[in-house]
């Protein structure tokens, strides 16, 4: 038997080698004879601003990717990270899909990381857009996530903690433009009226009535997911300098929105987000162009009318 085996060694190793070279071609070198996987997608990010480059590599450096993945898969889990569905103005219909090879063309290397102890970050410009969000959650991840348990990188000269942020907000499906919704969108909430509402918001009625359980529950379980007492405090009270916001404008106060807006004026600002002064989003997300159904609006809009009875 021993000598069968070592007259047949050379052909076991033959035989082994050949398997190993035809492995190699399937999975690794007809691949990347395929040209269009090195074509950037329209979705693709691009990293010719400075800052966005440098805070790219502050991300490589500092080890992001050690415990954040940038690969949106096919399974249901990860529905939630999707870039939102959003239709173009010319009917083109965009987001809302796993990543794909053309989406990462354009990074050399790819980050993509290995696990999750943090969310994946290849679309978080879409669900968190605010800068000063980003910063306030390096310098201190607790003071916007409770229960996070990412280090802080208040250590970081604040040009490095700024070029961070502008890389996260460079996360993005860049076939969205950054802002499609920029007629409806609302001023800061509490420094307006109801006499701003948008003709297309005019006349819009809540289908709950004031208190509704069903909503309420609804609405707590879409607060939890979405992630929004980040923002608004876990009292509901909105942020400032003293807890945690670094900039105006500052997020809102629930309570007084709930005793000055109507309903509709809600509504507009909970599916449109908000405008700073100057004319760009302030971070609140348009959760209209983020995946939250009419009907789920007006829960959230009853949940925050109802803080009025709770004083």
């Amino acid at each position: 038997m021993k000598n069968k085996l070592e007259k047949n060694a050379a052909l076991l190793g033959l035989g082994a080698f050949l398997l190993l070279m035809f492995s190699v071609t399937i999975t690794v070198v007809l691949p990347m004879l395929q040209g269009d996987l090195y074509v950037a997608d329209a979705a693709a990010p691009v990293y010719d601003d400075a800052n966005v480059a440098l805070g790219r590599e502050i991300y490589r450096r500092e080890g992001c990717f050690y415990c954040h993945t940038q690969q949106v898969r096919t399974i249901d889990n990860d529905t939630f990270w999707r870039a939102p569905k959003t239709e173009l103005k010319d009917g083109t219909v965009v987001g809302d899909r796993p990543t794909r090879p053309g989406d990462y063309a354009n990074d050399n290397p790819a980050l993509l990381g290995t696990e999750r102890t943090g969310p994946d970050l290849k679309y978080v410009a879409h669900r968190l857009p605010s800068k000063d969000w980003h910063i306030a959650h390096l310098i201190d991840p607790r003071s916007t996530e409770p229960n996070s348990i990412m280090p802080s990188f208040a250590h970081l000269p604040a040009n490095e903690l700024d070029a961070l942020a502008d890389y996260l907000l460079s996360l993005r499906d860049w076939s969205i433009p950054i802002v499609t919704y920029a007629k409806y969108m609302g001023p800061d909430i509490l420094n307006a009226g109801d006499e701003m509402l948008p003709e297309d918001y005019q006349g819009t009625k809540n289908p709950y009535k004031p208190g509704d359980p069903a909503a309420l529950a609804r609405a707590e379980q879409l607060i939890k997911d979405k992630g929004c007492l980040a923002c608004h405090g876990t009292d509901m009270r909105g942020k400032n300098k003293t807890n945690g916001w670094a900039n105006p404008p500052f997020p809102t106060d629930w309570y007084k929105a709930a005793e000055k807006h109507s309903d509709q004026f809600i509504y507009w600002i909970v599916s449109e987000g908000t405008l700073k002064e100057d004319g760009t989003a302030s971070g609140m997300p348009a959760w209209r162009q983020n995946g939250v159904s009419e009907e789920d609006r007006w829960a959230l809009v009853t949940f925050i009318k109802n803080l009025n009875t709770k004083k």
